[in-house]
């Protein structure tokens, strides 16, 4: 510490700065270190009739709780500036409830009420005559790049084999990328599931195991009430993990969609096709079919999905690091007996 005195007002000095001076240096120092330790700004920065808006570091996005195709509405990657969502529709969608040979509504056409606030945005579902369960949906903005969607139910009746089916629609153009179990050996099949006769005008199920492939032929996608969508359901291969992407023709750009498997036991999508003839929608889709288990009065499940937006390299290695991320942050409870994700 060096210190001076010159005739007239004292002035110290300390590493040869004057003491005013380094106060200063300490002053910005210190909001420097306030900037860099704050908590970072909340995701969703307001809401319109369109929704509740949000901004991160590498997407940005709406969240509509009301109408039938609640969810989120749009998704845009920063990098690109490209909107990855079919704007007619939505991602994250809840889309059916079922059981076994069993349609219990959907809840685009049920009533809800409302919450939101900076960190999240909520729907919550009463019970009904013909769904006698409690259904909250909760949408969190995480950084810097996906949007988590936690359902929890709270059961008030006995259902075998419920179902939730939940649907993400997305831009024609992105292709539909999911990862199978091979018949030997360890490393997964990445497939692009393309038109064929075998199956054309039917959505792929890519089911967990052989019991979750059953659900989708128990009858539940024949019942008609409400009047209730419908269409055949195709179990095709088991998938090797509870992950899909969405990716541009150039492959650039990748839309991943997870789940963990002990909440995911299926995932369907419609098949690709470069002629405009052989596919089977105008969009691109994933479905996720959740829960899967058996509900009696007093059951209180939880389910976790994220749909993440990411640059591809030419490994296509980023959808699976996402979702390795994922799970270690959600553990899957199923890996400690055994099961494979």
């Amino acid at each position: 510490m060096l210190s001076t005195k010159t005739a007239g007002p004292v002035t110290l000095a300390f590493w040869g700065l004057p003491l005013q001076a380094l106060a200063l240096v300490v002053w910005c120092s210190a909001a420097r270190v306030d900037a860099q330790t704050a908590a970072p700004k909340p995701p969703f920065t307001g809401n319109d009739e369109d929704g509740f808006h949000f901004a991160v570091e590498e997407i940005e996005g709406t969240i509509r709780l009301d109408g039938a195709y609640h969810g989120v509405t749009r998704l845009i990657d920063k990098r690109t500036g490209r909107q990855v969502i079919d704007p007619r529709y939505s991602a994250l969608n809840l889309f059916k409830l079922m059981a076994v040979n069993l349609v219990m509504g959907q809840p685009r056409n049920m009533e809800r009420t409302v919450q939101a606030t900076p960190h999240w945005v909520e729907a919550e579902w009463t019970a009904t005559e013909t769904h006698r369960a409690e259904m909250t949906a909760r949408y969190e903005v995480h950084r810097p790049n996906a949007v988590d969607l936690t359902v929890t139910v709270r059961s008030r009746g006995t259902y075998a084999g419920y179902e939730l089916f939940l649907s993400s629609y997305f831009d024609k153009s992105l292709r539909p990328h999911v990862y199978l179990r091979p018949r030997s050996g360890q490393a997964a099949d990445l497939v692009v599931p393309t038109v064929n006769d075998v199956f054309r005008g039917t959505v792929l199920v890519f089911a967990r195991d052989a019991h979750a492939a059953r659900p989708c032929l128990d009858g539940r996608w024949d019942r008609k009430e409400g009047p209730t969508p419908t269409v055949q359901m195709c179990p095709v291969r088991h998938y090797a993990r509870c992950v899909a992407f969405m990716a541009d023709p150039d492959r650039q750009l990748g839309v991943v969609l997870m789940a963990r498997p002990c909440d995911g036991y299926a995932i369907s999508t419609r098949y690709h096709a470069d002629r405009e003839d052989d596919r089977l929608t105008t969009y691109s889709a994933f479905d996720l079919s959740l829960f899967g288990g058996d509900l009696v009065a007093g059951d209180e499940r939880t389910v976790k999905v994220r749909l993440a937006v990411t640059p591809l390299d030419g490994e296509l290695s980023q959808p699976v690091k996402l979702y390795e991320e994922f799970l270690a942050q959600a553990p899957d409870p199923s890996e400690s007996k055994g099961a494979s994700p």
